[in-house]
């Protein structure tokens, strides 16, 4: 806004006195509206936060100076405590109930740790995520939801970490159950912030969730790209290469088509499509090199710098061009 008067000002020649009505009328110099209510509760968020995390780098710690019993009591009051504060405190719910899905992280991890319960890694994520998603539907804030966003997108990517190598569990000619399945569960992923304010889950009067829609953006493109660069190396796995590629291209679609365009995600998706594309490239003028190995790298230099100059500039166009709009 600071630039766009002053492009105004000198576009249409204004006066001292016209370019101070102009400021004036942008609204720039006041204060922002319920800034001490913003301030407020990000101070509380970022508390809740830092607290959580010394709970968790203490259960990573092991905390050999003390026994069992304290370890355990001190996890599940630090959750009761936070939930329950969080009843008689409607003004610092948020902060309260992120203090207390921090902590019950904090709470499963040491019981996996202490009692040896013989469950894998994604099945504590899971068990959090599960459990914690009752506080979000309560909290219904878009930064609650990122959080719950990156706890079950750590629980889907250990659960299909073994997608990629397991023979085991085969379908449909060899292709396992979970690389097929995964794929489709990083879309629901991509897709539930969209879907936040239509079913009624954030606070009224938000629109968008674009915290919890980066996030789900980035852990989803980021899956589709390393499957299908998996599945460039591979060659019996050409088809996890192009199932995941569509992927990525229909997500560059939808982050193009909405309104208001979130350019954080659409740059995002760019960059995996950019990803996907100049792999292609490798696998194809690898496999047909004959020992011009200088001449494919050159060769595949230049295409990637063409790809990813031609969609930065465009990026830069269509921003320019809805900024100016």
């Amino acid at each position: 806004m600071h630039a766009l008067i002053h492009q105004l000002a000198r576009r249409f020649a204004l006066d001292d006195g016209r370019t101070q009505r102009l400021w004036a009328l942008s609204g720039l110099h006041r204060r922002p509206d319920a800034l001490a209510t913003h301030l407020h509760r990000g101070l509380a968020v970022l508390a809740a936060m830092l607290l959580g995390a010394g709970l968790i780098f203490w259960v990573a710690a092991n905390w050999q100076e003390q026994t069992r019993a304290f370890k355990l009591h001190l996890l599940e009051g630090a959750v009761l405590a936070s939930a329950g504060a969080a009843l008689l405190w409607p003004r610092g719910r948020t902060a309260l109930l992120l203090l207390a899905t921090l902590a019950l992280g904090g709470l499963l991890a040491f019981v996996g740790q202490t009692y040896q319960t013989g469950a894998d890694a994604w099945q504590l994520f899971a068990t959090w995520a599960a459990l914690a998603l009752v506080w979000a539907l309560a909290v219904r804030r878009d930064a609650f939801w990122a959080v719950w966003l990156l706890i079950t997108g750590l629980a889907l990517a250990l659960w299909s970490g073994d997608a990629l190598f397991s023979p085991l569990q085969t379908l449909l000619g060899g292709r396992s159950a979970r690389s097929l399945l995964t794929p489709v569960l990083w879309a629901a992923v991509f897709l539930l912030p969209l879907t936040l304010p239509r079913l009624r889950l954030l606070r009224e009067g938000a629109t968008t969730a674009p915290l919890s829609w980066r996030l789900a953006a980035l852990m989803a493109l980021g899956a589709w790209c390393a499957y299908a660069v998996f599945g460039l190396l591979m060659r019996d796995q050409l088809w996890q290469y192009f199932f995941n590629g569509l992927l990525v291209l229909g997500a560059a679609a939808l982050a193009w088509a909405l309104r208001p365009r979130d350019f954080v995600v659409l740059g995002l998706s760019v960059l995996a499509l950019n990803v996907v594309v100049v792999g292609g490239f490798a696998r194809l003028l690898l496999d047909g090199a004959r020992g011009d190995s200088a001449g494919v790298t050159l060769l595949l230099t230049l295409i990637a710098a063409v790809c990813v100059g031609t969609s930065g500039t465009w990026l830069y166009r269509l921003q320019r061009e809805e900024g100016q709009a």
